[in-house]
């Protein structure tokens, strides 16, 4: 069960991602450095619970604009990391 339960939180993952145009600029959005860290669950939890309440987080993104940074927080697993990278990718043109 729980197979199949953390199948469709990721298919739900996944389809998210895939309204996300990466190649469209958002006008007036600065340029942010990008820092990625892969961490254990509990700091996972301990970053991004607090975006997701009703949910455990797979992954989160803390914005520090004054730094022009976006740290981006994902569960060291096989499944985070495959999206990850995807998502860098882009969809197929």
């Amino acid at each position: 069960m729980e197979k199949v339960f953390r199948s469709v939180v990721l298919s739900a993952a996944l389809t998210g991602c895939a309204s996300i145009d990466t190649h469209q600029r958002v006008p007036g959005w600065p340029e942010l450095k990008i820092v990625e860290y892969h961490v254990a669950a509990e700091e996972v939890l301990d970053r991004c619970q607090q975006f997701a309440r009703l949910s455990v987080p797979e992954g989160c993104t803390l914005f520090y604009f004054h730094r022009s940074e976006a740290h981006i927080y994902v569960r060291r697993s096989t499944a985070m990391q495959q999206m990850l990278e995807a998502w860098k990718v882009g969809p197929p043109r």
